[in-house]
């Protein structure tokens, strides 16, 4: 999902050239390979920033996205019964599928099936419809009673399928702890697209 600079919402429209999504993207294919889609979106990608020890990335566009409003990175704890939505284009789809969530246990570690990718912390929710292959990198945004909008407080990452069957419970890495190093990852981003602006 787009998110701004700062990383907080806008009341404003607004273009940014931030995109919050997974790690577990990067770690075999090159930026090349991304085609990054959405409302009035498409480009490339020209930089990355992976968040140490979780399964969460901040990825810098070519090119700044139309304007538009943003949401939010929040600070909420995952605790069971949490009520949260998930946005996926799994299933090539062209738009986001919004997946309604519950929250059934909050986990301070988790791992996919190969141990390649390690979420920390992490929260298991259960999806209606499910989450499926391609809804990695997904905002998952939830609000409390008092919010006016709802912020992004995970991303999704893992589904689990043994066997191939896809059981409908998903695991989401949190941003809470993370918020810090986002910070710094946009504005590592920034600088790079500033300089490449500049030559």
């Amino acid at each position: 999902m787009l998110i701004a600079p700062d990383l907080e919402a806008t009341t404003e429209d607004i273009s940014t050239p931030l995109v919050l999504t997974c790690a577990h993207f990067f770690r075999t294919a090159p930026l090349g390979a991304f085609n990054v889609r959405g409302h009035k979106l498409r480009q490339r990608l020209a930089a990355v920033r992976v968040i140490d020890g979780t399964d969460i990335a901040i990825a810098l566009l070519q090119g700044s996205a139309s304007q538009r409003q943003l949401l939010g990175v929040g600070n909420q704890f995952f605790y069971p019964g949490k009520k949260t939505a998930t946005f996926g284009f799994g299933g090539n789809s062209t738009h986001a599928v919004v997946k309604a969530g519950t929250v059934i246990t909050p986990s301070p570690i988790s791992f996919s099936r190969g141990g390649h990718t390690r979420v920390r912390p992490a929260a298991i929710q259960f999806n209606t419809p499910k989450a499926i292959k391609g809804d990695s990198g997904g905002a998952v945004l939830s609000m409390r009673a008092h919010d006016s909008l709802p912020t992004i407080n995970a991303v999704q990452s893992l589904i689990l399928d043994p066997f191939g069957f896809n059981l409908g419970l998903a695991t989401v890495a949190q941003l809470r702890p993370h918020k810090k190093a986002l910070q710094q990852a946009a504005q590592s981003l920034l600088a790079i697209n500033q300089d490449t602006k500049q030559d």
